[in-house]
């Protein structure tokens, strides 16, 4: 009898996790895709002020000539390995100019992944490769 009702209670406990963890899967489905015009919002006013969308088009800001293209962050790093660092806040410099600190949450930064993820596919087309 004991047997059985531990069984109950193991099977029972199994179920709920896994219930659980869909349920929680479901629920950030969305966020995982990310908006593209939401991410390109957060872009305008975050990165491009130094940095430009596709290589070849001016600066923004004629003082810092260094920073990457936007579109170029799909050939340089997957664009998922860049979760991580915006949720941290990414920590690098640009013609001896320390890049500002971002507070994103998860919501936005699914948006600027979704954009920057845009930006690499259609970088092709625009230089013609």
């Amino acid at each position: 009898m004991i047997r059985k009702r531990s069984l109950v209670i193991l099977i029972t406990g199994v179920a709920a996790a896994a219930f659980l963890l869909i349920s929680n899967q479901l629920a950030h489905r969305g966020e995982e895709r990310g908006d593209i015009v939401r991410g390109k919002a957060i872009a305008e006013q975050t990165c491009l002020r130094c940095h430009m969308e596709f290589a070849g088009d001016p600066y923004p800001d004629p003082e810092i000539t260094t920073a990457p293209p936007l579109a170029s962050f799909g050939q340089r790093w997957p664009i998922e390995n860049l979760e991580e660092a915006l949720a941290e806040g990414i920590t690098v410099s640009h013609d001896q100019l320390t890049m500002p600190e971002f507070t994103f949450t998860p919501e936005t930064i699914a948006d600027l992944l979704a954009y920057l993820d845009a930006l690499a596919k259609d970088a092709p087309s625009r230089t013609g490769s």
